[in-house]
């Protein structure tokens, strides 16, 4: 199969990687020292899925050279930041004749609807929750897997998805197909609006939020903010109720990821933007929507704006 990763940071690279290991054609397009030390060296996996090298893994750093290269991509693997969802499917419309999907890797909520409303019928829901970082351009670490990828169409999207999860299993990343993707989406969601942000403004790990009592306190009120905005836009998660939620949180989401630092502290760290507006902000802004209060998650997309304003 022919795969695009478009957005080739850590956990796209991982992805790309491992599929390219494995035979498929993958092209990886970014920006930055990572793709062109790849470009130039090849691309390090290293980590809990064992050391690999894929010195000959193509990669660009513009969607044109891509297809100068004469690659025709069948599903595009999105691994932008949410923020850039709407740049990217306008960079990728010169690709899209031989496209059968676009498959969301991403953070947040909305983006899945925005491929959708893009390119109709090509929209693929994708839940990632392992975790990878780059040590250094061309090498990228997994550090942690607290389940499987799951991957599934949504809004009428295309068939062969089953096909893609079983080239991801083969390569061994551990892949299933779920029908209700888009619930799955919104439980990954739910796991970083009560995490991302306050680990980010109390510079701590995942753990210690869970093993202290007033940020537990917290992560409840923002867990049942999260599912009144649910219901209100008619959203079927995953758990029945928020304590439903929290008991399998604590007992089977949290404990592979105690020790996990935030993708949002290390963008705030590296000066970067963060993706509390398809986080937190999200939830805050769809709660308006429908009349809902989110004092919680409000509370903590204004202090996450304000620190990304003062950097």
């Amino acid at each position: 199969m022919r795969f695009l990763v478009m957005g080739a940071g850590s956990i796209g690279s991982v992805i790309g990687g491992f599929l390219h290991l494995e035979g498929h054609e993958v092209h990886l397009l970014g920006k930055g020292p990572h793709i062109e030390s790849v470009k130039s060296g090849g691309l390090e996996i290293s980590g809990i899925w064992g050391s690999h090298r894929a010195p000959d893994i193509k990669a660009s750093s513009t969607i044109e050279a891509v297809m100068e290269s004469g690659f025709k991509p069948e599903w595009t693997l999105l691994s932008v930041k949410s923020y850039d969802t709407a740049e990217a499917l306008r960079d990728l419309k010169p690709a899209l004749e031989s496209q059968r999907g676009i498959i969301s890797l991403q953070n947040g909520l909305g983006n899945v609807e925005e491929i959708a409303g893009a390119v109709p019928g090509m929209a693929v829901g994708g839940r990632v929750i392992f975790g990878a970082r780059t040590i250094a351009p061309g090498h990228v670490d997994v550090t942690v897997c607290a389940d499987d990828v799951l991957l599934g169409p949504a809004f009428n999207g295309p068939s062969g998805v089953e096909d893609v999860v079983a080239a991801f299993s083969e390569s061994h990343i551990p892949c299933r197909f779920e029908k209700n993707i888009l619930s799955y989406i919104w439980d990954k969601v739910l796991y970083n609006v009560i995490l991302n942000a306050l680990a980010t403004l109390l510079r701590t790990d995942y753990g210690s939020l869970g093993d202290n009592q007033g940020t537990w306190s917290l992560m409840e009120k923002l867990t049942a903010e999260f599912y009144r905005v649910a219901s209100a836009h008619n959203v079927e998660l995953v758990s029945t109720d928020p304590a439903s939620y929290l008991e399998r949180f604590r007992d089977q989401l949290l404990p592979p990821t105690r020790g996990h630092r935030s993708s949002m502290q290390e963008d705030m760290e590296q000066g970067r933007r963060t993706e509390i507006d398809a986080l937190n902000g999200a939830v805050w802004r769809m709660g308006e929507e429908r009349g809902v209060p989110t004092p919680v998650n409000e509370t903590l997309t204004r202090m996450i704006r304000f620190l990304e304003s003062a950097t």
